[in-house]
């Protein structure tokens, strides 16, 4: 007897475990990475292909990050004929100021069959750049789509 109410317990605790555990799982993917292009120079030797670009699809529920060297340029395309925001996240700097510039930025709808594209350089690091290198971005559609350009 005393077994089944020791076993009981313990089947209570883990469960009350696992209910305050598993929700938090289900958003704990993170930023979606995304995978920078790494810009061809001028001397190089091209061949078909080389130049392409392919735009992807923003992930608007968890947002994107990638992985930054101060050498990027942030390319985003709206396909949509509405506009629709994205957010650059700011860190705080040395003397815990937080840059809103890139808060909510509005990148202009598609017109006539032509989408609307905003860029900027990421060059200046500080009050950028996240714990692990990484640049975090969220939109407001995945109807946004993203290219990470690199110079070298």
């Amino acid at each position: 007897m005393r077994n089944h109410s020791l076993i009981r317990r313990s089947l209570a605790v883990l469960m009350l475990a696992l209910v305050a555990f598993l929700p938090n799982l289900a958003f704990a993917t993170g930023p979606t990475p995304l995978v920078v292009v790494v810009l061809k120079q001028n001397n190089y030797a091209v061949v078909a292909g080389d130049l392409n670009l392919t735009p992807v699809a923003m992930d608007a529920v968890n947002g994107n990050s990638f992985s930054a060297s101060g050498k990027e340029i942030i390319e985003f395309i709206n396909t949509d004929t509405a506009t629709h925001t994205v957010t650059i996240t700011s860190t705080a700097d040395a003397l815990g100021r937080l840059d809103t510039s890139l808060t909510t930025y509005i990148v202009p709808a598609a017109v006539g069959g032509l989408s609307g594209i905003s860029a900027v350089e990421m060059v200046n690091m500080n009050g950028w750049i996240q714990s692990g290198q990484t640049i975090n971005m969220t939109t407001s559609s995945a109807l946004v789509k993203v290219v990470v350009l690199r110079h070298q």
